[in-house]
């Protein structure tokens, strides 16, 4: 890692709202979010830009995500995983999920817990 540069270590209250093919629908040709996707994304955002006041970061990327789930339902973590990019960039703290290079995902089961735990950090 280069001078000056840190990991970014940053936590979510709740679990990402997988994206599917529900996820934007349509009603009488409107196109629009459901709104637990609208609510999910919006507090995620202010609880990013708690703790994430920086520049975009730019430049390959590594990324760690800790999904701690409250019990063992079967969910898809990669439709997770593209919620939580879309959030990092709208927040500010990410110019494109493309910079994305390696990603590393662990599910943890924490009964009756639910959290997101993001670790950014810059390759060479």
């Amino acid at each position: 890692m280069s001078e000056g540069r840190k990991k970014i270590e940053l936590h979510l209250s709740s679990l990402p709202v997988p994206k599917s093919n529900r996820y934007i629908r349509k009603k009488g040709g409107k196109v629009f979010k459901p709104p637990r996707i609208k609510n999910w994304e919006m507090r995620a955002i202010w609880e990013i830009k708690q703790q994430y006041s920086g520049d975009p970061l730019e430049g390959p990327l590594s990324m760690e995500v800790i999904l701690v789930l409250p019990n063992r339902r079967k969910r898809d973590i990669d439709n997770m995983l593209k919620s939580l990019w879309d959030v990092l960039e709208k927040a500010g703290v990410i110019k494109n999920d493309n910079q994305i290079y390696e990603i590393r995902t662990i599910k943890r089961i924490e009964k009756n817990t639910q959290k997101t735990i993001i670790y950014i950090d810059h390759l060479e």
